[in-house]
């Protein structure tokens, strides 16, 4: 009598193969979140601050904050390849879904929030802390409005789209994008109630 195979019991599931969404959602967040890097690398270097709110020049250590941030946002990016390669779902596989989930709430609802704010400060509703928005003394909150907030909800819908790509059965789909609903709403209640991550 034959002993029955034990691999699969060993494991939740068997090997897949990552579909074509996974992977052109992977390495979108790879090459996404490493450009934003690259460009803290150059603020670290001195290159660019024209493009910066003046008070953050003024901030301590701002060469190793950016050095700093350009690494953590290349280490967000390969989680795409990560879970490319993950072919089984374990708890490092879920772990990382729970990591992705909370890139994407509070990207998503940054890049919102802050598209909406500029866009309230160019039109005069909202003050900025140096009075009326002129473009020429003000140009970094063109930046914001049309660079920055913007790459933030990119990389949250594409970290959505990742985690999306990941689960192929349709009820763990549809629990993700209530999920992260859910995590940009709250994302977005914390910076009205003036609690802003980033």
């Amino acid at each position: 009598m034959e002993k029955p195979d034990d691999s699969r019991s060993l494991n939740h599931e068997p090997l897949r193969p990552p579909s074509r969404c996974l992977v052109w959602s992977g390495y979108a967040v790879l090459i996404w979140s490493a450009a934003y890097g690259l460009l803290h690398l150059l603020w670290a270097l001195g290159i660019g601050l024209s493009m910066l709110k003046p008070s953050a020049l003024e901030i301590s250590q701002f060469k190793v904050a950016n050095l700093v941030t350009a690494v953590f946002l290349t280490a967000v990016g390969f989680l795409g390849p990560v879970l490319i390669h993950l072919k089984r779902r374990t708890l490092l596989s879920w772990l990382l879904l729970g990591i992705v989930l909370v890139g994407c709430s509070l990207s998503t609802s940054h890049g919102i929030y802050g598209i909406v704010h500029r866009t309230l400060q160019i039109a005069g509703v909202v003050e900025l802390e140096a009075g009326p928005f002129h473009p020429m003394q003000h140009a970094y909150v063109l930046w914001d409005l049309l660079v920055f907030e913007p790459w933030f909800a990119i990389e949250g819908i594409l970290l959505a789209v990742m985690g999306w790509c990941y689960l192929d059965r349709p009820r763990d789909r549809r629990i993700w994008l209530m999920l992260c609903v859910v995590g940009v709403l709250l994302g977005l209640i914390t910076g009205l109630v003036g609690v802003r991550i980033g």
